[in-house]
């Protein structure tokens, strides 16, 4: 990293235990292509120092993404936050101290470009996490009725109760039981997903490691569209980009780039 010098700006993702995350070869990459002064690096932080070193970062860094398991906690620590990421209750982007949720952006914007109308619609989501809470209201904004699926029925709870607050329908499910709009795995493992759920007009799944999990084949197999794990990523990755410096890739291009440098497969 001899190019990096006094006047390279900060930037990167919190989490814990997250060496496997692509974020840094898409930022990167976008910063190259414009030839901006930036680096992009991985804050891997242990839950129990998250206190400490977090609020360092904010004030360090440019701009950060959060995943998993601070998307929620985050919140806590910023300056200021957007209304839509402070409805959620989640944050995945941080720009000079403000919270955004990308997730809500990139899944909305795909989730409308390959359905048909959703009012009215049933759909069910897997997990309660930070991207499960951006999604339900995502899907919530398009007139679904949201069906939470999930271990832990206390944070299944608080979800459809603050659905409730912004007059968004939502319940808890034990699995998916007729017809959906949209099923989506909002959880680290693709295999909670059942087969059943497959009579629905469109899977999203949110893992990308690797991008054709168990559930995007079976979803394919039977006919069903699918927006797969790589593509949310890269969106909600390209939407940060414009929050923090305004540039604007196509994502077909980043995906490719991920492809042919074998990041992905």
């Amino acid at each position: 990293m001899d190019w990096v010098n006094s006047s390279t700006k900060l930037f990167g993702v919190v989490g814990s235990n997250i060496s496997y995350t692509l974020s840094p070869a898409i930022h990167n990459y976008v910063f190259r292509r414009f030839s901006y002064n930036a680096i992009y690096l991985v804050f891997d932080i242990p839950e129990n120092r998250f206190q400490k070193i977090f609020p360092a970062l904010i004030d360090l860094c440019e701009g950060l993404n959060i995943t998993i398991p601070y998307k929620e906690k985050a919140l806590d620590y910023l300056y200021d936050c957007d209304p839509v990421a402070k409805a959620i209750g989640a944050v995945n982007t941080v720009h000079r101290g403000k919270g955004y949720n990308t997730d809500y952006v990139a899944i909305k914007s795909l989730v409308e470009k390959n359905t048909g109308k959703l009012e009215g619609n049933v759909c069910y989501i897997y997990g309660a996490g930070g991207v499960a809470r951006a999604t339900a209201f995502a899907l919530g904004e398009l007139g679904c009725r949201i069906v939470v699926v999930n271990r832990s029925r206390n944070r299944a709870e608080k979800l459809v109760k603050d659905l409730a607050v912004y007059g968004i329908e939502a319940s808890i499910g034990a699995t998916c039981s007729g017809r959906a709009g949209v099923v989506v795995n909002a959880t680290p493992n693709p295999s909670v997903v059942p087969d059943s759920c497959l009579n629905t007009e469109l899977v999203v799944e949110l893992v990308y490691k690797p991008v054709e999990t168990d559930l995007v084949v079976k979803a394919k197999k039977a006919g069903v569209r699918v927006v797969n794990g790589l593509k949310v990523l890269v969106e909600q990755a390209l939407e940060a980009q414009r929050i923090w410096l305004g540039f604007d890739v196509p994502s077909e291009e980043v995906i490719g780039y991920l492809y042919a440098r074998k990041f992905v497969w």
